[in-house]
């Protein structure tokens, strides 16, 4: 079902429904169908018209200033007066070695064509210069907003997360901005905004101080538009982020990507495609290669009887298993091949295995019967005979199996959110029939499992009770803690109309505890098109934090915000190893600062950058 839009009480024009304009806009992502390219009604027209206060060209910068411009989203039909107008000069702040995202947007009242962007070389002290082909230009692409078809009641609703300045249409649908499409131009449907998103990487090397260029945007209707920039570069560095400290556990999906992208499951191409999506989250840091022992591990029982996959393509299982009447064997071949590809596209050097614990259902066995070929599901008991003959059999061989490889050491028995009386009797077992994986046993979910999990990501309702005390005591214990959203709570979250400036304080969240990172499920587990029909089950964008590419993902203004999030968050660990571990008053009120409203629909974007300056300006000092 489409969301109700707030603006769509303006669907009355003297007290009159006005019928639709009648010209289909190319847009840019594809025929008339898209909602990039789709008609709009007359009132909206009008209204975004009144807004833009002209019908002639116009370029601004969201939020009025270039710094905190990629802190919120751009609503696809802007309804009320456009700030950022009047800003002619562009300025950001960086550190070596980082990213910085920013957009400028542009509409008209005529469709545009060929709308481009473009970054000249920056020019620094003694004539230093970072080249501007090293800036990325990608255009935001607006999707549906629908509601969820979860049955459950603990996900938060759209009108609980979403707000009416960055979420817009005529409710046919609504539509906001979040995946960020790749390509030279882009058209422009008259009367619709399009945000450019620019994504800058400052170099290594750069020398501090302050670079100027320039930023350029043109158009088909002779459009030519040029905004000083300035970056001042601080003396300061952020690590590469194979070595950054924060612990990001994401977990993909690997049946996804050869959905998305039309290639058969396990072939050639799918690996490739596989390695590109590992490339991606190598480069936020990503610390676990999450894999699959079992077939479905997120099988769940619905209250309506149903025993079916939460995701909409079920997850298989890497490791096949296999029945002869009397013994079970295992073949790890495809699992190996994966950890394989992930470790050399750079993520790890953890390696998470999922699951000896079904998710919200009866435990069960499937395994392929090698005397009639067949595959089998059979139901069992958690702790009965049977689980412990199956379990008994694999925790050994595996053991066995990831020592050989060198993985050992690395590898865990990972679980999602089972109660701690169950958790106790895993935990049992294991120490019975394979103790070498005793301390190696992650969680996430509930605060109560905090004494068996080494790897524990606790849920929001429980984080208030995971003190900076524990998750300290914990970490000079050699284990790690972290939290994790889902469709719960509806502020701070990364779901698809989420506001932009959440997914920046994430990080700075688990800084101000003083948490070592962040989970979230899940990375890519996308319906058959989440351009189209974004949602299977549950609050969209829940599923995944990217999209369906071509050769790969394409990112989304939360994943860019969440990178630039973890960031800060390495920032913020310098500057406590600077000061000895303790925090300062300035480093103290900066955390305050970026996480005092956790509720994005009304938090001064500004935060983020005035509390990160403090942080850089005491690295500095």
């Amino acid at each position: 079902m489409a969301r109700t839009s707030l603006v769509a009480a303006a669907a009355f024009v003297a007290g009159t429904v006005v019928a639709a304009t009648t010209t289909a806009i190319a847009g840019s992502g594809g025929g008339s169908s898209d909602v990039n390219s789709r008609q709009t009604t007359t009132w909206l027209t009008v209204k975004v018209a009144d807004a833009m206060g002209t019908r002639d060209t116009i370029t601004w910068v969201p939020t009025g200033s270039f710094a905190s411009s990629a802190e919120l989203r751009v609503p696809r039909y802007p309804t009320t007066a456009i700030q950022g107008k009047d800003t002619k000069d562009l300025a950001l702040s960086a550190v070596r070695n980082e990213q910085v995202s920013a957009q400028l947007a542009i509409a008209s009242g005529h469709d545009l064509h060929d709308v481009r962007a473009s970054v000249g070389d920056l020019t620094g002290p003694g004539g230093a210069r970072i080249s501007g082909s090293g800036t990325q230009v990608r255009f935001v692409k607006y999707v549906p907003v629908q509601r969820s078809k979860s049955e459950m009641d603990w996900s938060a609703t759209i009108d609980q997360v979403s707000s009416a300045a960055e979420v817009s249409g005529d409710r046919d649908p609504d539509v906001v901005g979040d995946a960020l499409q790749e390509g030279s131009s882009v058209d422009v449907p008259a009367y619709a905004a399009q945000p450019l998103w620019f994504t800058f990487h400052i170099p290594k090397t750069a020398k501090p101080g302050a670079y100027t260029g320039t930023v350029r945007v043109t158009a088909d209707d002779g459009t030519r538009v040029a905004y000083p920039l300035s970056v001042q570069v601080a003396d300061a560095a952020v690590p590469d982020p194979k070595d950054y400290g924060f612990f990001l556990d994401v977990w993909a999906q690997p049946e996804t990507m050869a959905r998305g992208s039309g290639v058969e499951l396990w072939s050639d191409r799918h690996w490739m495609l596989i390695e590109a999506y590992d490339k991606d989250l190598a480069s936020r840091g990503q610390k676990v290669i999450n894999t699959t022992v079992v077939d479905n591990p997120w099988h769940h029982q619905w209250s309506l009887g149903t025993r079916q996959s939460q995701t909409a393509t079920p997850y298989s299982s890497m490791v096949a298993w296999k029945w002869n009447g009397s013994r079970f064997s295992f073949d790890f071949s495809r699992w190996d091949k994966y950890v394989r590809t992930a470790l050399k596209a750079g993520l790890g050097p953890d390696i998470g295995a999922f699951s000896m614990l079904a998710f919200q259902d009866g435990e069960h066995l499937t395994y392929t019967d090698t005397r009639t070929g067949k595959t089998v599901y059979e139901n069992v008991d958690l702790g009965g005979d049977r689980w412990r003959a199956a379990w008994g059999a694999f925790l050994p061989a595996f053991e066995q199996h990831a020592k050989a490889k060198g993985w050992l050491d690395h590898t865990w028995l990972s679980f999602d959110e089972r109660p701690v009386d169950t958790m106790t009797v895993v935990k049992n077992f294991v120490h019975e029939v394979a103790p070498a994986f005793d301390d190696r046993i992650s969680v996430a979910g509930s605060i109560n499992t905090e004494s068996i999990a080494s790897d524990l990501s606790v849920d929001w309702g429980g984080i208030d009770q995971l003190t900076a005390e524990k998750a300290e005591e914990r970490r000079k214990a050699g284990k790690i803690t972290t939290f994790y959203v889902y469709g719960s709570p509806a502020h701070p979250n990364t779901l698809s109309y989420s506001p932009a400036v959440e997914a920046r304080m994430i990080p700075w969240i688990s800084a101000q505890r003083h948490l070592d990172g962040f989970l979230r499920w899940s990375y890519n587990s996308w319906t058959s098109d989440p351009f189209t029909q974004p949602v299977y089950i549950f609050s969209q964008g829940d599923e995944y934090l990217v999209y369906p590419g071509k050769n790969g993902p394409m990112s989304s203004i939360r994943w860019e915000q969440l990178k630039e999030g973890i960031e800060d968050f390495e920032l913020v660990s310098e500057l406590r190893k600077k000061r000895g571990g303790g925090d300062s008053t300035a480093l103290t009120e900066a955390l305050t600062t970026a996480t005092r409203e956790l509720d994005g629909r009304t938090k001064n974007v500004s935060d983020i950058e005035t509390a990160r300056a403090a942080v850089v300006k005491e690295l500095t000092s």
